[in-house]
């Protein structure tokens, strides 16, 4: 009997021993909670960054736009020759001056780059007939020491720009002369005119 009640316990142990190691095995054999089987997540590259541009406030696009009642300035090429006036932001450009036979023909324009009009009357010369004219422009051979008026016809008529108007403030206005030619072996000349610099040394082209 003593026999038998040894084997009954050693049975019991044995038993109990087999269920441990089960459910050890049983709990590895488990698949991981939720927080360890979510992978974790992959880091995302950073968006690639454009540079924008920010469109021009109404304050820059105000500054920027012209100012009513303002001059524009008048365009001015730079001709073979140009002089300042005595009215500041007027200019006087040598556009040519020809050689024609026994005459030179100047072009020129008055550029008025000021805040008020260039005044034609200013530019008449005494001795002529006619009304608003550019008579006043003179050449000068300051080697030869003459001055060079220019021409008239039969009616004491200048043969230049003629009935010329006033020239608005950032308008320009091209004109033009007729003089006697000098001497061939002159081949530069100076240029006088009412209240600009004087011009010197202006080429005469063939």
């Amino acid at each position: 009997m003593i026999r038998t009640g040894k084997s009954a316990s050693s049975s019991a142990a044995s038993v109990l021993i087999l269920a441990v190691l089960a459910a050890a095995a049983s709990g590895c054999s488990h698949a991981p909670s939720d927080a360890q089987s979510s992978a974790a997540p992959t880091s995302q590259p950073a968006a690639e960054q454009t540079a924008v541009v920010a469109p021009p406030t109404a304050a820059a696009q105000a500054s920027a736009a012209p100012q009513a009642g303002a001059t524009a300035a008048a365009p001015v090429d730079a001709g073979i020759a140009s002089t300042d006036g005595d009215q500041s932001g007027t200019k006087f450009v040598v556009e040519s001056l020809v050689r024609s036979g026994d005459t030179v023909t100047l072009k020129y324009s008055l550029v008025n780059g000021s805040a008020k009009a260039i005044v034609a009357n200013e530019f008449v010369g005494s001795g002529y007939n006619g009304y608003r004219t550019m008579s006043g422009i003179h050449l000068i051979d300051t080697v030869g020491k003459k001055k060079y008026f220019p021409i008239e016809d039969t009616d004491h008529n200048c043969i230049c720009s003629q009935d010329v108007d006033d020239i608005a403030p950032g308008a320009r206005a091209t004109l033009w002369g007729k003089y006697p030619a000098p001497p061939p072996n002159v081949t530069k000349i100076s240029i006088e005119v009412p209240h600009f610099i004087p011009l010197d040394g202006v080429p005469i082209t063939q």
